[in-house]
């Protein structure tokens, strides 16, 4: 099993590194023609031995979002259980290693989950003028290159992704709360990798998922438009 990468921010420091974040983002483009020879395209299954536990990261992110309130409020810990930080949410709340329960809204845990396709198969189809992620009973279609404005788990927020060298990201900025960037690359020897990064407002973390081919994919939903 491996592990996903977490460390805590310091309460004061966060903007800083944020805004760095987002310069950095917005410097290094993203681009609307794919690299030849890349195929991500396909039907997947997840590899559990190979991917990060979806459980350990939300606890992960309760424990930074408990460590920055606690700067925040000057050392005293506060709060009541449920609060919109996503800190005390039950198991069922956070839908825990496969669950999909309702997701709290506003808060880096409801990101995360959000953010990692539902079941363990998913298929993804690329075309010239569009990056379609479909899994479950849910589908989100991208277009290469474009910024939008969307509404997110952390309100509204501005999007924009396409190819990176041989990856597909998409890089979405909402008002509030961490920077959420995902990134679909193959590994060394094939298999698919979703690397999903959340950076900022006290959280920094890096939850991976790796996918190996397949010919047996459940039924999956036409998309919708991201």
């Amino acid at each position: 099993m491996s592990s996903f990468r977490a460390n805590a921010i310091p309460w004061c420091a966060a903007a800083l590194i944020a805004a760095t974040t987002l310069i950095g983002c917005a410097s290094s483009r993203l681009s609307a023609a794919a690299p030849p020879g890349v195929r991500l395209a396909g039907a997947w299954k997840l590899d559990t031995a190979l991917s990060d536990d979806l459980g350990k990261a939300v606890d992960t992110l309760r424990a930074q979002a408990a460590k920055a309130r606690r700067h925040e409020d000057g050392g005293q810990s506060g709060g009541q259980q449920g609060t919109d930080s996503g800190e005390d949410v039950t198991a069922s709340e956070s839908g825990g290693a496969g669950g999909a329960g309702p997701m709290p809204r506003g808060s880096p845990v409801g990101e995360l989950m959000s953010s990692v396709p539902r079941g363990d198969y998913l298929r993804i189809t690329v075309t010239p003028t569009a990056f379609t992620v479909m899994s479950g009973d849910s589908s989100n279609e991208y277009t290469p290159g474009l910024e939008s404005d969307i509404s997110a788990e952390q309100g509204d927020a501005q999007q924009v992704s396409g190819w990176k060298d041989t990856d597909y990201v998409i890089d979405t900025k909402p008002q509030w709360g961490p920077e959420l960037i995902q990134s679909y690359g193959l590994t060394k020897d094939g298999r698919l990798s979703l690397t999903v990064r959340l950076t900022g407002s006290g959280t920094n973390i890096t939850f991976t998922r790796v996918y190996d081919r397949t010919t047996s994919v459940t039924p999956l939903a036409p998309p919708t438009i991201n």
